[in-house]
This record gives structure tokens, C-alpha cells and sequence, in this order.
């Protein structure tokens, strides 16, 4: 049933992103795919705008400019692997992985829900993860897709109580993003909640936790060698107007005016209205799902929110899984809204979804 909705919303994708770049006006971004002087509107290229033309150079091309060290490596990687099968397509080789770890994911997302919860609960909080906003980000040429793989495939084995192997995934995302070490955390915690926090109770596991952190290391060691600085990635952050402040201030900067002085456009209070409703749903539900989930999903909404700006913040909740579990479980007793709910979401992610490969900045 997943896979099939999966294809039929890929499709419609695909459809009404077609005839948006027909319909709607295009933008000369710079960007790969974007018109521009000499060159034509390219479809497929477009769905590697923005942060995708940053992979998709590193993939071909390496760091070659200090604001590319933001990125972490294991999405590049993996496109250049599979381009090397592929005839050195990188644009195909970055969509066939994309698609094929969305699909992945959801399907994984879907039993890992059904078998803590209900068949409804995890149908409800699947569709409602595929119509989100921002959810077409995930079949785009962008890391999300991958790194959602790796975060259900770590929580999933860490259910089963699996630790090396949750380790390893867990690894493989903090080398996908940045964000993606705070899977530690909650592997820390699902390990010391399984010996009652008892010290004396420490045994082999808790050295295969240790393995988690891996990725993340390797990353900065290579930085290390390579610009003499292990934390480049969090040094060239002002580049992309990202500095370290506390998350309340963050958000009290993106209250409507004249509270604050900066003015502020539609998609800031669209970044706001979101982060401040997974906050409040996480806050609410917090008995809903399990400790290790809810501090995952609430440190993927915190940290990037503790730079200062809201920027991107739709599409970063698509890593706060805890919050769509919760939702399913609220939309299994109000079915007079679950078709309301799912209407709106998906019309607002036709409309970004168009946005965004015509050319404009969506998240």
C-alpha cells in the first residue's frame, strides 16, 4: 500500500512540477538547470537547485571553495560511486538515490510505526510525512532522503536494542549531516534507560555506542589534514549567515513587527508558524513515543535553531520524526480532519514544490 502511494504521489510530483515550469515564471538563479543568459530551462537539472548544486559539485569535483565544507561528505560519496556505474551521470546517479531512499525510508518509517503502535497510526503518520510541505525535498538532489534512511534504520535497530548495528547507521548520518551526531545522544540515553542508569551495570554495549561517533570524527580528522581545521564546518557557518545563539531568541527575532525591528517576509513567519508547531506538538505528546525518539526530535528542531535564523527550518523538521508519530496518533481519532489535513499540506507542497524548481528560494 505504501509503495503504491508513493508512486502515484511521485508521479503527481513530477506532473505538477512539469507544468508549473511551463506556467509560472522562471528564475536566473545561477543555479544548475535555471535559465540564464545562453541557456534554457533544464527540468531534471533544476531539482538539484540550491543546496543540490553544492552536492552535486562536491560529488564531481570535490571542496574546492571554503562555504562547500558545510556539507558533510557521505551523500557526495555516494553519488560518485554510483556515477561511476552510471556512465558518469552525477545528476541521475543523485536522483536514483534520492528516490530509491525515500521510498526506502517510508516503508521502513511505516513497520517501525505499525509495530510499536497500530497499522492505522503508522498509514496515518506516513501519508501525513509524504503530503508535508517539504516533503519532495526528500526526492530531490539533496542529502535529506539519505540521512531520513539512516535516522529510521538507527532508531529501528535501537527498538530491537541492537546497539552496534544502531551505532553504525548512526555513524553513517553524522557523516551525512551535522545534525546527525545528536543521534548519539539518544542512543546514550536508550542505553543507560535499558541498565536503570546504573554505572555498575556498564558492559560491552555501551563501547559499541562509542562506534556512533565515528562518522563524525572521521569527517573533522579529514578537515584536519586538509585545511588544518577539524571544525570547518561549523567555522564557515557565517557564510551562510549562521551564528550560535540561544533558540528563544532566534524565535523572538522572527515575531511579527512591530515586536521587532527587522521586517520580515511570508516564508519567515511560514518557517516560524512550523518550528513553533513542532515544538508545541513535541511538548504535548511527549508521552506518546519513546524517550530516545523525542530527544532526537526535539535536538533536529533546537540546534538549528540555535544559529540564529529559521532559514531551511521546514525542511530540517523532516528529521523530527517524533512529531509525525504523534500526529498520526491524533489523526486516528479525528477522521472528519485527516482529508482537511492532508489537503492543505499537499496543496501547500504543490505550490512550494513548483517554487522551488522554477527557481525561487523555498527552504
Amino acid at each position: 500500500m505504501i509503495l503504491k502511494i508513493f508512486l502515484f504521489w511521485r508521479l503527481g510530483l513530477l506532473l505538477i512540477t512539469y507544468l508549473g515550469s511551463f506556467t509560472f515564471p522562471l528564475v536566473a538563479n545561477g543555479a544548475l538547470g535555471a535559465i540564464g543568459s545562453g541557456r534554457q530551462f533544464d527540468f531534471w537539472k533544476s531539482q538539484a537547485q540550491w543546496d543540490g548544486g553544492h552536492y552535486f559539485q562536491i560529488a564531481n569535483q570535490g571542496y574546492l571553495l571554503n562555504s562547500d565544507f558545510a556539507f558533510f561528505p557521505f551523500f557526495p560519496a555516494l553519488i560518485k560511486f554510483f556515477a561511476l556505474i552510471l556512465n558518469g551521470n552525477y545528476l541521475l546517479s543523485g536522483l536514483l538515490i534520492s528516490n530509491i531512499a525515500f521510498v526506502t525510508f517510508l516503508l521502513i518509517f511505516y513497520k517501525f510505526i505499525k509495530d510499536k503502535y497500530s497499522k492505522d497510526i503508522a498509514f496515518f503518520a506516513t501519508v501525513t510525512y509524504l503530503v508535508f510541505p517539504t516533503s519532495f525535498f526528500a526526492v530531490s538532489y539533496y542529502s535529506e532522503s539519505i540521512f531520513l534512511l539512516l535516522v529510521i534504520l538507527t532508531l529501528k535497530f535501537l527498538k530491537d536494542e541492537k546497539f552496534l548495528l544502531s551505532a553504525i547507521f548512526a555513524s553513517l548520518a553524522s557523516l551525512t549531516r551535522l545534525i546527525g551526531i545528536m543521534l548519539t545522544v539518544s542512543l546514550i540515553y536508550s542505553y543507560f534507560s535499558k541498565i536503570n542508569f546504573n554505572l555498575k551495570k556498564l558492559n560491552r554495549y555501551f563501547l559499541h555506542i562509542s562506534v556512533a561517533s565515528f562518522g563524525f570524527v572521521s569527517y573533522s580528522v579529514y578537515l584536519f589534514y586538509k585545511v588544518n581545521d577539524p571544525l570547518k564546518f561549523l567555522n564557515v557557518q557565517s557564510f551562510w549567515l549562521r551564528q550560535v545563539v540561544d533558540p528563544i531568541s532566534t524565535i523572538f527575532t522572527y515575531l511579527p513587527a512591530p515586536l521587532t525591528a527587522e521586517p520580515r517576509t511570508a516564508y519567515d513567519y511560514f518557517d516560524l508558524l512550523l518550528t513553533l508547531l513542532f515544538l508545541t506538538i513535541l511538548i504535548v505528546g511527549i508521552r506518546k513515543i519513546s524517550s530516545s525518539l523525542w530527544i532526537f526530535s526535539m535536538l533536529v528542531i533546537l540546534i538549528p535553531a540555535s544559529t540564529g535564523t529559521l532559514t531551511s527550518m521546514p525542511r530540517y523538521l523532516l528529521a523530527s520524526l517524533g512529531t509525525f508519530v504523534i500526529i498520526g496518533q491524533y489523526l486516528e481519532t479525528k477522521p472528519k480532519l485527516r482529508l482537511t489535513i492532508w489537503a492543505v499540506l499537499l496543496t501547500l507542497q504543490a505550490i512550494l514544490a513548483v517554487r522551488f524548481v522554477n527557481g525561487y528560494w523555498v527552504a
